[in-house]
């Protein structure tokens, strides 16, 4: 009698196998599961930072994402990439935190007397200082262009998935982003002088 033997998968070139690992995952096998977090739970911390602004929220936000992602397994198509679908479960998390943080503020009586939001979220991070200032200065966007540019350059979105995500025009998009470069740009400008 033939003994199987589960062998573990190493990244090829830097890149994970994802694939079988998924195809392990839906198995049962959690230190499959466990490699894809681990292959993509920064990546994702970033982008949902880039939504939310607050280090806690958002790692809350990324944990919950592999929950849910592991609880749905079994509907995901193997055929296509991960990470495009576990961004879409942080990406609507992100949003659904972002809608409740703005019904909590208008139901909020002294707005004034809140707590203070984290100046610097990504510090924590120990990024060093050329990305916290990069970082500092996407969070001074407005939310409509930081969600946009987050979406566009961090979790590399096309323009018609943005659009989609967030229930906007093409136009819509393309003037955020737009709009958030050069904002960016100067922010950047004046950290530089």
């Amino acid at each position: 009698m033939e003994e199987k033997r589960q062998t573990e998968v190493r990244p090829k070139d830097g890149v994970a196998d994802e694939a079988t690992w998924v195809a392990q995952a839906r198995r049962g096998d959690k230190a499959a599961f466990g490699r894809l977090v681990k292959l993509h739970q920064k990546r994702t911390l970033r982008m949902v930072l880039g939504m939310v602004g607050d280090l806690d929220a958002a790692m809350d936000i990324v944990q919950e994402s592999f929950v849910r992602a592991y609880q749905a397994l079994e509907r995901f198509d193997e055929r296509q990439p991960f990470y495009p679908w576990l961004s879409t479960i942080a990406g609507n998390l992100a949003l659904n935190h972002i809608k409740k943080s703005r019904r909590e503020v208008r139901l909020d009586d002294d707005v004034h007397d809140r707590a203070a939001p984290d100046p610097d979220p990504l510090g924590k991070l120990q990024l060093d200082e050329t990305d916290r200032r990069f970082m500092a200065a996407v969070q001074e966007l407005p939310e409509a262009y930081r969600t946009v540019f987050v979406l566009r350059n961090f979790d590399e979105m096309s323009y018609e998935d943005i659009a989609a995500r967030l229930g906007i025009s093409l136009g819509t998009v393309d003037s955020r982003l737009y709009r958030a470069r050069r904002l960016l740009v100067e922010k950047l400008q004046e950290l530089l002088e």
